[in-house]
């Protein structure tokens, strides 16, 4: 079976399930955080509900319940609150792309979902570009069917975690001294496919994601260990759209779950201590993440973990944190109970997160480090964030000097792209 088909059968069966367990009690709503951003006021929770359900089956399409849909930012908060055996996040997710599926044409899905994608390699290929060797990024990038039969592990980092590349090292660095035998995977080349899936393109999506999937696959590795939410959200929660029910697909661990299993070993590597005390941004959504990465870094000798009152279940993470309002209450108050605990950084577990917030170092006088930076100062390793440096800089001038060997020897001219460096860094 194509992959696309496997999208949409899978979807209407989950769909099918979903309308028949779902009460339209309206608890998944009552506890959405992001209708407080959405003008929800005096909206009756049971009514939305119901043409949520109405939307995926197909019915009428009530504007409140495609704003609901639309407004959902995946932080998961709904499926703890849902009394049935309901994932309200999925059936949100399934309301969004049927809501958008009837109001744009098909010709502009695919148009979209094409513009997306090539923006997405662009931005990444001119951030990496800046930051790292051009035989690095190959070897990171360059699918390695043959190079192995067997792995016990592909880690499989996602494409914008090249936009960080210091964590991406960092984590590589790690898994090397722990002597885990991998292979990576990663790059928009592996994508899982979630970009166009967004746009409403089900068959480029589906057929993305199952193509990394076959990679990973063709390792025949006891586990896929992730970094990206997302993609670990679209292996774990949709990896029937990708595999197949009859098939036997690899489990997906996140780096944090596995971390925590192999802490012994981590410990063993630990040559001097971090005297800092730390704050953790946090996000709800993956399962096990928030908990984990705090037993990390208790781990770590000289850390001091200040528990800081933040709005985690905004999201489950920064980038796609889009409803108007809810990105800005999230850096006020994550910032400003930072600095009320005086704590010395604020560690951040995602890569796009980081990305998000580092450059608010500079003005808000809380140093933003990943936790992945902390470990390597702990196990005594640091690769520059040059990402943050870049943007605190505020100045292209500055940039391209620094840069422009690494840039050129990257295949780029770089007075050529001063203006989408420019709008990547400071927009």
């Amino acid at each position: 079976m194509e992959s696309a088909n496997m999208y949409k059968e899978f979807m209407e069966q989950r769909i099918a399930l979903i309308a028949e367990a779902c009460t339209t009690c309206g608890k998944c709503f009552e506890a959405c955080p992001m209708t407080a951003y959405a003008d929800f006021e005096g909206a009756d929770p049971e009514r939305v509900t119901k043409g949520v359900v109405d939307i995926i089956k197909g019915e009428a399409q009530t504007p409140e319940a495609v704003r609901w849909a639309m407004t959902c930012e995946k932080s998961g908060v709904c499926i703890d609150a849902c009394p049935e055996d309901v994932n309200p996040r999925e059936m949100l997710s399934y309301a969004k792309l049927k809501a958008q599926n009837t109001q744009i044409e098909r010709g502009e899905i695919l148009e979209a979902s094409r513009e997306r994608f090539q923006t997405l390699s662009r931005t990444i290929r001119l951030l990496s570009g800046l930051q790292l060797d051009p035989g690095i990024f190959k070897n990171l990038t360059t699918v390695h069917h043959g190079k192995k039969n067997k792995a016990d592990a592909v880690f499989y980092f996602g494409c914008n975690i090249l936009q960080t590349p210091h964590i991406l090292l960092s984590c590589m660095d790690v898994f090397d001294r722990m002597g885990l035998d991998y292979e990576v995977a990663g790059g928009v080349g592996h994508c899982c496919g979630i970009g166009h899936i967004r746009c409403g393109d089900l068959e480029g999506g589906a057929a993305m994601g199952r193509r990394s999937l076959d990679l990973f696959k063709s390792y025949n590795p006891e586990s896929v260990i992730t970094f990206c939410p997302t993609c670990q959200m679209q292996y774990t929660e949709f990896i029937n759209i990708y595999s197949g029910p009859k098939e036997d697909s690899p489990p997906f661990v996140h780096i944090t779950q596995y971390l925590v299993e192999q802490l012994e070993k981590l410990r063993t590597l630990f040559v001097r201590p971090v005297e800092k005390r730390v704050a953790v941004h946090l996000h709800g959504g993956t399962d096990g993440v928030e908990d984990n990465v705090r037993t990390i870094l208790r781990s770590v000798p000289g850390l001091e973990l200040v528990e800081i009152d933040q709005l985690s279940d905004h999201g489950y993470q920064c980038p796609t944190l889009h409803v108007p309002g809810a990105k800005k209450a999230v850096r006020e108050k994550l910032f400003a109970s930072a600095k009320s605990a005086e704590v010395d950084l604020i560690a951040t577990v995602y890569h796009g997160c980081h990305r998000d917030l580092c450059a608010e170092e500079g003005s808000r006088g809380v140093v933003v480090e990943n936790f992945m930076s902390i470990l390597g100062q702990a196990v005594g390793f640091e690769y520059p964030d040059w990402t943050k440096t870049f943007k605190l800089y505020e100045e292209m001038d500055r940039v391209l000097a620094e840069a422009s060997e690494l840039l050129s020897a990257n295949g780029f001219n770089p007075e050529a792209i001063r203006g989408q460096l420019q709008k990547i860094l400071y927009s």
